[in-house]
């Protein structure tokens, strides 16, 4: 209900349908800074097709190879299945947060991290993504190599980094579910072409009775809990669920739950992927290790050229979405410190670089050290985030998010750093116990629920009250309201009076920045 207006205050500019100006902007931005209003949402086939570019990554592949070859077959498709469960589950909580708050994962974690502490959600996500774009793209050289041993593999890296390009600057409302809807088919008939074809070609693969290169003997864990907490280093799907479901209509929440980002979607990402991968490599390579490019290897051994096709395809599926997150993450993280705000095709371009300076450094190297750090505090975010949830029942639809009413950093930023650190820490370390330094991804899970527990119930989170544009309008869901520094109007939700210009009207994004809000590159 609608309260009476202050007098005192500056009258509000308000507005029952979208801002031509912001919608026209926003298509190609998709709300990075912002909620997503109602009107913004898209059909349940448009959000699946869109993120269901997950679906192709040679990532998936790789890691059922990888938990085959360390711990055995059978151990690892008891790990994929358990991670199925678990994704599942977590995911069915953070497809409905999403999905009704319109609150990408930044701004979700403001209430937990403080303004300036959910920045570090951001830098997770944009890094993250940025890495497996360049694991990606480095892998798809790789495959072009194999036909120009002439070449140097430098050439390839440009070449792609080039080519991608163009692809990568659709969106969530535009062309990016067109993308990728079209090209899907291509990729599972081509994964299901190579696993026949390997089995035909190499007949004697034994890959079910593979028993791993680590002895029993030598696990400080079953195996099957080794892989399963080796599936915990891809906890970033969780906040990316987040980062999509703010899309969906709130009348298509229960298909998203099960299909877009429920165990629909991690039956074929973890199981289907995961098989085929271990299949593929223990069939067609099975004196090698696994290494990171040994599922390329593998599918060019079975497929030929035609497995070179497929590896284009996956390859320009699941960069539309490394790309996708990465930009918008780098333009969340500059504004959310900065105020400036730079279009999110600028940051397109800006990551094509990144990833091209990237490639030249032997990523293989050093890749999988980096993503298990950044696990770790993907792990300990998904712990807080939980209990959060659990916890603070005003927070389970929307949270309070707006930067005029948090706190710039709180003590859940300070569990967060201590929980990650902790878990770092017993993966570099040699003074623990193994089974410590195996278990590095559930104690940090574990303590980060614990030590937030106790913040969240002495210590809650501060709000700061007053003037609220929300309680002035009758619905702020569906009224718009201009912002006095940018003059654009947004949505009711996300608006607030901004104690620093005698209560004016002022949307998220500027009040983020204050004083530099204004500034456009």
């Amino acid at each position: 209900m609608a309260l009476a207006p202050d007098l005192s205050a500056p009258p509000l500019t308000t507005r029952s349908t979208d801002d031509p100006d912001v919608v026209a902007r926003q298509l190609a931005d998709d709300y990075s800074n912002h909620v997503v209003p109602l009107t913004a949402r898209v059909g349940r086939w448009q959000l699946t097709m869109s993120f269901w570019s997950l679906l192709s990554a040679m990532v998936w592949l790789f890691y059922g190879a990888l938990a085959s070859t360390l711990f055995g077959t059978r151990d690892a498709l008891i790990a994929i299945g358990l991670s199925v469960v678990t994704y599942s589950l977590i995911n069915w909580l953070f497809t409905r947060w999403g999905a009704r708050s319109g609150l990408n994962s930044t701004l979700l974690s403001r209430r937990m991290f403080g303004v300036v502490g959910a920045s570090l959600t951001a830098l997770l996500i944009a890094a993250n993504t940025t890495y497996y774009a360049v694991f990606e793209s480095s892998t798809l050289a790789v495959a072009f190599q194999h036909y120009t041993p002439s070449w140097d593999i430098r050439v390839w890296y440009a070449v792609i980094a080039l080519a991608m390009l163009p692809l990568m600057l659709g969106s969530v409302q535009t062309w990016m579910a067109k993308l990728n809807g079209f090209l899907l088919p291509f990729y599972a008939v081509g994964v299901i072409a190579a696993v026949i074809a390997a089995a035909v070609r190499f007949p004697d693969s034994g890959w079910l009775g593979f028993e791993g290169v680590v002895p029993p003997e030598a696990r400080a864990l079953p195996g099957w809990l080794l892989g399963t907490i080796l599936y915990m280093g891809i906890y970033l799907t969780m906040p990316t669920t987040v980062d999509f479901a703010r899309f969906a209509k709130v009348q298509d929440e229960g298909f998203h739950k099960n299909v877009t980002f429920g165990w629909v979607f991690y039956a074929w990402l973890f199981a289907a992927n995961g098989a085929a991968g271990i299949f593929l490599v223990r069939a067609a390579l099975p004196g090698d290790p696994t290494a990171e490019t040994g599922v390329v290897e593998a599918i060019i051994a079975a497929l030929g050229f035609v497995g070179l096709l497929l590896i284009v395809v996956s390859q320009t599926r699941i960069n539309s979405l490394n790309y996708y997150l990465a930009s918008s993450n780098w333009e969340r993280l500059l504004t959310n410190l900065t105020g400036l705000r730079l279009r999110r095709v600028a940051w397109v371009v800006v990551t094509t670089v990144v990833v091209f300076l990237l490639m030249l450094t032997n990523v293989f190297s050093y890749l999988q050290q980096a993503l298990s750090w950044q696990g770790v505090f993907l792990v300990a975010w998904v712990g807080i985030a939980l209990t959060h949830f659990a916890l603070v029942r005003e927070d389970r639809d929307t949270p309070e998010f707006r930067a005029t009413r948090l706190p710039k950093v709180t003590w859940g930023l300070a569990v967060w750093v201590v929980s990650a650190g902790v878990g770092i820490f017993l993966l570099e370390t040699t003074s623990v116990p193994a089974l410590f330094t195996a278990a590095a991804q559930v104690v940090a899970l574990v303590l980060s629920v614990v030590l937030y527990a106790v913040v969240v119930t002495v210590l809650p989170p501060r709000v700061r009250t007053g003037l609220d544009p929300r309680q002035e309008v009758p619905d702020a869901a569906s009224t718009w309201i201009e912002c006095h520094v940018c003059e654009d109007s947004y949505v009711a939700a996300e608006m607030d009076r901004d104690p620093g210009a005698d209560d004016a009207p002022v949307c998220d994004a500027c009040a983020t920045g204050h004083r530099r809000a204004h500034q456009r590159a």
